[in-house]
């Protein structure tokens, strides 16, 4: 018997040779609006051929160029992610009755870290544990490859759910629509300060500041504190101020520590190690910061 698998044939029986084009119409119905950003809006829909739902990402109109190169690296950089902890898109596409640009991911069931916060659900700390876990072991995947995400923060952290096993949560990191692909400096507006000033690092609060993967370890760090928490936030005295305010003090300011609205039943040297962990992942100067996300991981490990 040859080891030689069979030729694939169209339905004729007729070879398709490389570099042969298949061209097919894809078909989403609009289900509902489920958000909207600065470059487009987000719906869930249903796709009729493969019997799912999706989201659907699409592109405003008069959008600047600058922006529309931002939609489409989105688009691709979440396409060729394989990594579980990491959304993914799904197709691209333009629509022909409107002409705007699209890109579909897959659907989620569950909420993000902001859900929880504002429902005011408590988390145990196993449950944040393993939530920044997945975080952590999604960036290392975005990092190794060259890219720093630049917009980590708890509305951007989805918990999903299974809707056939309720204790299967899988976390997905979203929103790849200001990530920094450090092999292209080229494409990147440095004269621009992109992200939630309430995450950014010090280096990312200036614009054409020197902005590498540990950026994202110290937005990561800002979130940890609003999580353990339960929803505190180190600036949150100037949620209502102008944003160059909590620039300002992302460069300037010491931050107060997380054990300050840790519950008094916290044990001792649990909060002693969440009040460490903070302080390193939100240190001013980078080379003082985890240097990587797997080394973030081995602390996120040893807080008991």
């Amino acid at each position: 018997m040859s080891g030689e698998g069979p030729i694939a044939q169209d339905s004729a029986g007729v070879d398709l040779p490389p570099g042969t084009v298949l061209t097919q119409s894809k078909q989403y119905q609009i289900v509902e609006r489920l958000g909207e950003g600065g470059m487009g809006k987000v719906y869930k829909v249903f796709d009729p051929i493969m019997n799912r739902y999706a989201a659907l990402k699409m592109m405003k109109v008069d959008v600047p160029e600058s922006e529309q190169r931002r939609f489409r690296q989105e688009a691709r950089l979440c396409g060729t992610f394989m990594h579980p902890n990491l959304i993914r898109t799904l197709e691209v596409g333009t629509t022909r009755e409107h002409s705007l640009y699209w890109f579909a991911m897959e659907y989620l069931e569950g909420r993000d870290l902001m859900g929880f916060l504002e429902a005011g659900e408590l988390m145990d700390f196993d449950f944040v544990r393993d939530v920044f876990r997945q975080i952590l072991e999604g960036l290392t995947h975005v990092h190794v490859r060259n890219f720093v995400h630049c917009d980590i923060k708890p509305a951007n952290i989805f918990v999903a759910t299974d809707q056939y096993d309720p204790n299967l949560k899988l976390v997905k990191l979203l929103d790849f629509g200001v990530a920094r692909d450090l092999s292209r400096p080229e494409s990147h507006d440095s004269r621009r300060i992109m992200g939630d000033p309430f995450y950014m690092p010090p280096e990312q609060t200036v614009a054409g500041g020197p902005i590498d993967q540990r950026a994202d370890l110290y937005a990561l760090g800002m979130t940890f504190f609003e999580i353990v928490t339960q929803g505190r936030h180190p600036l949150e005295d100037l949620f209502a101020e102008h944003p160059r305010e909590a620039l300002k003090a992302q460069r300037e300011r010491p931050m107060a520590p997380p054990s300050t609205y840790l519950p008094a039943n916290t044990p001792a040297d649990r909060a002693e190690a969440i009040d460490g962990f903070f302080v390193t992942a939100t240190a001013k100067n980078p080379e003082h910061r985890f240097q990587s996300a797997k080394v973030m991981q081995v602390a996120l490990n040893h807080i008991p």
